[in-house]
């Protein structure tokens, strides 16, 4: 039987019919197929074809098939046939389709996460409120 704790768990999605305000962070890995307003830092991130991304993507592995208006971070970053982005792109390794759409620059970088809007480290949980 297989150890719970090395389990991969399923990605986190959000849907086409979603509008995230906001910042989001995961360990794992995270599909955006709706609206998202801020910033994103997950392991894996995916963004669907119909999806729209209004800030920074990072990640160590960024697949984009939609549209980023912002800054893209990855270690591997691959830009499908149907994406635009409109920012510029730090990464270790880029792939390029034919057909996507880039209006920024490139840059190769050692570590394309160091200056993420959102750090890679896990978030603390908020502190709980003092009853008196």
């Amino acid at each position: 039987m297989a150890d719970a704790s090395k389990t991969k768990s399923a990605p986190s999605i959000l849907s086409q019919d979603m509008h995230v305000i906001g910042k989001i962070f995961s360990t794992g890995d995270i599909q955006i197929e709706g609206r998202l307003d801020g910033d994103l830092c997950s392991h894996a991130v995916t963004v669907g074809a119909q999806a729209e991304v209004n800030g920074e993507v990072a990640g160590d592995t960024v697949t984009v098939f939609g549209k980023v208006n912002g800054t893209v971070r990855g270690r591997q970053v691959y830009l499908c046939a149907t994406c635009r982005v409109d920012g510029d792109v730090f990464n270790e390794a880029l792939a390029i389709e034919s057909g996507a759409q880039l209006n920024g620059a490139v840059k190769n970088e050692k570590d394309p996460l160091k200056n993420a809007a959102i750090s890679p480290e896990p978030i603390a949980a908020p502190a709980a409120p003092e009853l008196d």
